[in-house]
């Protein structure tokens, strides 16, 4: 019951609010006391559950959605909602890219890296997570989840057009995009095409959900002493959200190598400075993949590279171009 509630927009603090001041006018008539104390208790309780709230919201703008001729949209339904993907074939038997966009960015951003692939000769998917772009919003947003229906969208694809996969693939992810990318490859079993998974391209990504709460709770001005309680009441939303997926026991279960890691050939563009993420991301998936499988990790630092607005990079395509031409 109480996991149904939490999966739902504002029920909880709405709960929490009419009980309190029920209890709070009830009270009033009895002891001042009392009725203060229920009072107080009230506003602490709903402050916390807003700012849980808050900790899941989604993009509040978007990005203007990709309309061009020149690729093909499909609009599917996964778990009551529209996901919108873009496909661009290029040659039946050509590898394929999946290239996953970031945080309030969406797949109109993408093209510039898209047509380096296409120059390469490969197929290009890119989806739009939800809450971008065209695909529908989800009620409380959670990178899981967002895994979750770019897994069943991947999959949907690979049911209807499987000349993008007739050979090897790559996923490209940026900033958030990498964090997907990270899940997607602890979750490859999931993906009906997991056996030609064959390398992956991340840019700038995110590695670690640690700074983000961090980031929240001080975008938030949470007092440090309650930042423990946020917590725990966040983990529970989260596991409500995606009871389909393991549960959540610390914030060490959203960072990289919990979270996911790279098996195959993977190249690392790094913005220096990234100006939005820092250097903790970069340097922790530097450390896991250099302790675990070092000749798998190619690591570049870009001193041009900004971490948004790079739609088109030259020096970025060039690493790329290298990268792909070595490896495959």
């Amino acid at each position: 019951m109480l996991d149904n509630l939490r999966r739902l927009n504002h029920v909880l603090p709405l709960i929490v609010l009419f009980s309190g001041l029920s209890l709070t006018w009830i009270s009033s008539g009895i002891n001042i006391a009392l009725s203060t104390v229920f009072l107080i208790t009230t506003l602490f309780l709903l402050y916390l559950e807003l700012v849980t709230q808050l900790s899941f919201r989604a993009p509040m703008k978007r990005k203007p959605p990709l309309n061009d001729s020149n690729w093909t949209k499909v609009k599917h339904h996964v778990d009551g909602k529209i996901m919108v993907s873009h496909y661009f074939i290029k040659n039946t038997s050509a590898p394929t890219v999946f290239i996953c966009h970031g945080w309030t960015s969406g797949s109109q951003r993408m093209l510039g890296r898209a047509e380096l692939f296409i120059q390469q000769g490969y197929n290009v998917i890119m989806i739009d997570l939800p809450g971008h772009g065209e695909s529908q919003s989800i009620t409380k947003w959670t990178a899981e989840q967002s895994s979750t229906m770019v897994i069943d969208t991947l999959n949907q694809l690979y049911d209807m057009q499987p000349n993008l996969f007739n050979s090897r693939m790559l996923i490209f992810g940026h900033s958030m995009g990498g964090f997907i990318s990270l899940r997607l490859s602890k979750r490859r079993k999931e993906l009906k095409m997991h056996s030609i998974l064959s390398g992956w391209i991340t840019e700038s990504p995110m590695t670690g959900y640690t700074e983000i709460f961090e980031e929240t709770c001080n975008l938030l001005r949470i007092p440090s002493i309650l930042r423990p309680i946020v917590l725990k009441k966040s983990i529970r939303q989260f596991n409500a959200l995606n009871s389909a997926t393991p549960d959540l026991m610390s914030l060490a279960d959203v960072d990289c190598p919990e979270w996911g890691t790279f098996e195959e050939p993977t190249l690392l563009i790094q913005a220096d400075p990234d100006e939005r993420l820092g250097t903790s991301h970069y340097l922790r998936l530097q450390e896991v993949m250099q302790a675990d499988s070092p000749s798998l990790l190619t690591s570049v630092l870009l001193d041009d590279l900004a971490h948004s607005g790079a739609a088109v990079h030259k020096g970025r395509d060039e690493v790329i171009r290298q990268w792909i031409q070595n490896e495959f």
